[in-house]
């Protein structure tokens, strides 16, 4: 008998304002406007239902023609402070969809990533490993401060300061991917809740586009992982 696909479905939240970089989700980035990039990598990934979450209707134009449907976001979801997990359960609200509905919220801005991280994060809520999930890159050999005016250390001891091998294994929550259940967000009002995995993802995946001198680092590295690996 073969298992029955879970159903499943993409939400990416796209409102049209930024501050670090004007018009941020439509830049032109590696030969094409950002947010179609993560549009294709869900549509790789086997995911055909996509929902944008978006306020702007150059975005909601470049995202149709990529492939993704539109859900018309509300003003009071659109600003700089709104919550990016409310605008998702707007969008499975809107769409009336079932508690057990995996929802995969990948980001716009981290589009260095391959199509096997989306389906790894569905595949740990599908099984029942995990209630929800979020992408990181290992960050054990980082050594992280607090910068106060007396800055201390982190994620090691500076006294003790050791190898990294014999440091705690540690991540950063990298932000390219989150995934729940329709029903988790609803009830938590969290993309993450209930019990949490991190799916592991290579160190070079970890930057994302915030600021302009962002982009040319992201693109450098979008062209030697992501683009080389689909030989594109």
């Amino acid at each position: 008998m073969v298992a029955k696909e879970p159903d499943t479905v993409a939400v990416i939240l796209a409102r049209g304002g930024s501050k670090g970089i004007p018009r941020k989700n439509v830049i032109q980035f590696a030969g094409r406007p950002l947010i179609t990039w993560t549009i294709s990598q869900v549509l790789e990934a086997g995911i055909s239902r996509i929902y944008v979450s978006t306020d702007d209707e150059e975005i909601g134009r470049i995202a149709e023609t990529a492939g993704a449907k539109i859900v018309a976001r509300p003003t009071e979801l659109a600003g700089d402070l709104a919550s990016g997990d409310q605008a998702v359960i707007h969008v499975v609200d809107s769409l009336n969809l079932l508690p057990e509905t995996i929802v995969v919220i990948p980001q716009i801005t981290s589009p260095l990533r391959l199509p096997e991280h989306i389906t790894e994060t569905v595949s740990l809520v599908a099984s029942g490993k995990a209630d929800s999930v979020f992408t990181a890159s290992r960050v054990d050999d980082i050594c992280v401060w607090e910068l106060t005016d007396s800055p201390k250390s982190v994620t090691y001891d500076y006294q003790n300061r050791g190898t990294r091998q014999e440091r705690p294994t540690t991540v950063v929550e990298n932000g390219s991917v989150y995934c729940t259940t329709v029903g988790a967000i609803r009830s938590s009002g969290n993309r993450l809740s209930g019990r949490i995995r991190a799916s592991l993802m290579p160190k070079w995946a970890m930057p994302e586009i915030d600021e302009p001198e962002d982009v040319w680092l992201c693109e450098v590295l979008m062209r030697a992982y992501v683009i080389n690996e689909k030989g594109l």
